[in-house]
């Protein structure tokens, strides 16, 4: 098998293979979806190992997994075991539900993925599901962030189209009438002990002990804040989608 098969088999952010700042930066997308599930008939495309999924599950009414990789779905059923959880192989451009089966739709880390002329299709699949009153949050990193002045850049190998905020909005605003965007940025104390890491104290005395090495150790969500506003210091973009204008 090729490692382009492997791949296609069994892909996803594991947890417990990353640190707590990398793990923590992409569950804040989930953090942020979660105040709109409660109770809620759930989809996520592209749930990769399936902790997001299992995250949301935990106040959503049922939450659908779907993903590409075949292999991702045995993994996902094996870890995480909810009445109210299901994960299924589908591909996000085919999806196999009814008009308007979902309340609220949820595809993180995952546009930047599809090939640029797939887009449309990928965009206008989720519309067709996500019912009339409907929220779908779409996350993705942002190209301004990582883009350094005076620097060359160059996309990650696996990524097929990233996009800046205003990009971003243009594109989803082609298929969804109401489209806000949100930034991710690092929290106040996450911002100083950034600074002191910087300026090397994270190295000073035993790491149990080091307080910023402990930040970083036990990190979790509550670093980093979504604000409704984008810049050049935000993270991650973070759409929040309708299918009319928000009342």
């Amino acid at each position: 098998m090729t490692q382009a098969q492997e791949e296609a088999q069994l892909c996803g952010l594991v947890p417990e293979e990353n640190d707590a700042r990398f793990f923590s930066q992409h569950l804040a997308a989930y953090a942020f979806t979660r105040q709109f599930v409660h109770g809620k008939r759930v989809l996520e495309i592209g749930f990769g190992q399936g902790y997001g999924s299992n995250y949301l599950a935990e106040t959503a009414k049922e939450v659908v997994g779907i993903d590409s990789a075949s292999g991702n779905i045995s993994r996902a059923q094996l870890r995480y075991l909810r009445h109210n959880l299901r994960f299924l192989h589908m591909n996000g451009q085919k999806l196999d539900f009814p008009d308007e089966s979902f309340d609220v739709i949820g595809s993180f880390q995952v546009i930047e993925h599809i090939p640029e002329p797939e887009l449309p299709n990928y965009l206008t699949q989720i519309r067709r599901v996500l019912r009339s009153d409907g929220v779908c949050v779409i996350s993705t990193l942002n190209l301004e962030h990582n883009q350094k002045p005076g620097q060359a850049y160059q996309k990650l190998c696996f990524h097929e189209k990233e996009f800046t905020g205003p990009q971003l909005q243009e594109l989803l605003g082609r298929f969804f009438p109401s489209v806000k965007m949100h930034g991710l940025y690092l929290s106040f104390p996450h911002r100083i002990c950034q600074r002191l890491k910087k300026w090397g104290l994270m190295k000073w005395g035993p790491r149990r002990l080091n307080p910023i090495a402990r930040f970083y150790d036990h990190m979790g969500v509550e670093a980093f804040q979504t604000q409704e506003r984008i810049s050049s210091e935000a993270l991650d973009l973070f759409a929040l989608c309708r299918k009319h204008p928000a009342r």
